[in-house]
């Protein structure tokens, strides 16, 4: 339970770090970021930049590097595309604790879609928009203490929220679900072995199936993500005691995961998703100590393979949770 407390608290608290290195430049790509037309396309991050910007949600066009504020306030983090890239559902705080929200992001017009129930968070949607996956602790399954709280369980509802019912019912975490583009099944993480690995499942529950084993190595596998033709999944780990987690991918049927960056010299690299053509991974990256803006948390893009690292964005602000935009 400790690995969960532990990871929990870096998943809610690594947007803040920009308020503990120096000035911020605040800008979180408000001014522009420098275009990449070689990579293209569109998604949404997570910046945090105090006092100014807690952790709102931005759109950056990769192409001119035109960047869009779409929250104000509050917490608003872990978005994800509806599959035709007109709605986002997402994380947020604006009504006092972490539910999930959905956007339409021509518009701006926002719907609450959980109850207030538990924590609610990391949602997924279904390839056909109809159903959205999400965590959830609102139905109490109670952790020993150490300190003492609840599990957060697989859930799925339609994506107005309603028909609410838990896929998973286990004591130990399930986290961080993502749909498959195919169809059928979700890809989790989960310490019901003892520590982080990933796992898929059906969306009714059944053909429960592991893809990584951290057993006897240490270390984790968090936040995984499908490729848009659903055979590889893309996520972060540790595959040591080291505290340096990478990116990595595994085929979606199992088997040896590939490792995509092994940069000793930052402090982790995070929080990957595929392009829209599955020709690149966006991450990001950490540095401990000053840097020039300021801020310890930028955007990268890299080839699955590991070649054509770019970093994406330069300014202030701690950037984190990127999702590129389907097309």
């Amino acid at each position: 339970m400790k690995g969960w407390i532990a990871l929990a608290a870096l998943l809610l608290t690594v947007p803040q770090l920009g308020a503990c290195g120096g000035a911020q430049t605040a800008s979180c790509g408000m001014r522009g970021e420098p275009p990449h037309p070689e990579i293209g396309g569109v998604f949404l991050y997570t910046c945090s930049a105090p006092p100014a910007t807690k952790g709102d949600l931005f759109l950056l066009d990769v192409s001119s590097g035109h960047v869009r504020r779409l929250t104000f306030g509050a917490w608003n983090i872990e978005a994800s595309w509806s599959p035709d890239g007109r709605r986002i559902a997402y994380e947020s705080t604006r009504d006092g604790r972490f539910d999930i929200y959905m956007m339409d992001v021509e518009t701006g017009d926002i719907r609450r879609l959980t109850d207030g129930r538990g924590f609610n968070g990391y949602p997924s949607w279904s390839p056909d928009s109809r159903w959205i996956a999400f965590e959830s602790s609102r139905d109490g399954v109670t952790a020993p203490p150490d300190p003492p709280g609840y599990y957060p369980d697989l859930y799925v509802m339609r994506a107005d929220g309603t028909d609410v019912h838990r896929v998973l019912s286990f004591r130990a975490v399930e986290s961080a679900p993502a749909w498959s583009p195919a169809g059928g099944r979700i890809v989790f993480a989960s310490d019901r072995a003892g520590v982080f690995d990933l796992y898929t499942v059906t969306s009714d529950g059944t053909d429960l199936r592991r893809l990584t084993d951290h057993g006897k190595g240490g270390g984790f596998a968090w936040v995984p993500r499908w490729s848009p033709d659903a055979s590889r999944i893309v996520f972060y780990a540790e595959f040591s005691a080291s505290a340096h987690s990478s990116i990595y991918w595994v085929r979606a049927d199992g088997g040896e995961p590939h490792r995509v960056t092994n940069d000793t010299g930052s402090r982790w690299d995070a929080w990957p998703d595929w392009s829209w053509d599955g020709q690149w991974i966006a991450f990001t990256r950490a540095w401990s100590g000053h840097t020039p803006t300021g801020a310890h948390q930028q955007l990268f893009a890299v080839r699955p393979d590991g070649s054509d690292l770019t970093q994406l964005t330069v300014d202030g602000g701690d950037k984190s949770g990127s999702r590129w935009r389907p097309q």
